[in-house]
C-alpha cells in the first residue's frame, strides 16, 4: 500500500501520539504504583533518598518524554520531538557505559527500544511537522 504525504503523516502523528502516550502513562506510575513500574524495569523500590531519586528521576524522565512527543504529534511542531529524543539517545549511551566502566548487564532489549524510539522521534519530527 503506497501511502500520499499527508497520509504519512498522519500514520506518523498516530504512531507518535501512541508512543507519547505509553511513555506517559509509565511516567505517572512512578506516582499511582510506583513498585510495579520498578518491578516493571527489572529493578527493586528503593528506600529513602533512593526512593525520592528514582521515583523523581524516573517519573520525570518518562513524563516529559511522553508529554513532549504527544505535544509534538497533536501541534505537528518539529523541536517538540528532539527534547525526547536526546533524553532516549543519551539513556542508551549511559546504559553501554554502564556496562564498558562498571559491569552492568548489558539490556539489549532497553537499548534497541530506546535508541528505535529516539530515530523514529527525529524522523517523524522531520517527517509530520508544519511548524519549527
Amino acid at each position: 500500500v503506497k501511502l500520499n504525504g499527508g497520509e504519512m503523516k498522519n500514520v506518523l502523528r498516530v504512531i507518535a501520539g501512541l508512543v507519547g502516550a505509553l511513555f506517559f502513562l509509565n511516567g505517572l506510575q512512578w506516582i499511582v504504583s510506583p513498585a510495579n513500574v520498578a518491578d516493571s524495569l527489572g529493578m527493586p523500590l528503593l528506600e529513602g533518598v533512593g526512593l525520592s531519586t528514582q521515583i523523581g528521576d524516573l517519573g520525570s524522565f518518562f513524563i516529559t518524554v511522553g508529554a513532549m512527543t504527544l505535544i509534538g504529534a497533536i501541534t505537528t511542531t518539529r523541536h517538540w520531538f528532539y527534547a525526547p529524543s536526546m533524553l532516549l539517545l543519551v539513556a542508551a549511551l549511559y546504559r553501554t557505559l554502564s556496562t564498558i566502566l562498571y559491569g552492568a548487564p548489558f539490556v539489549m532489549s532497553a537499548i534497541i527500544v530506546e535508541i528505535s524510539v529516539g530515530l523514529f522521534l527525529i524522523f517523524a519530527g522531520s517527517r509530520i511537522a508544519t511548524k519549527d
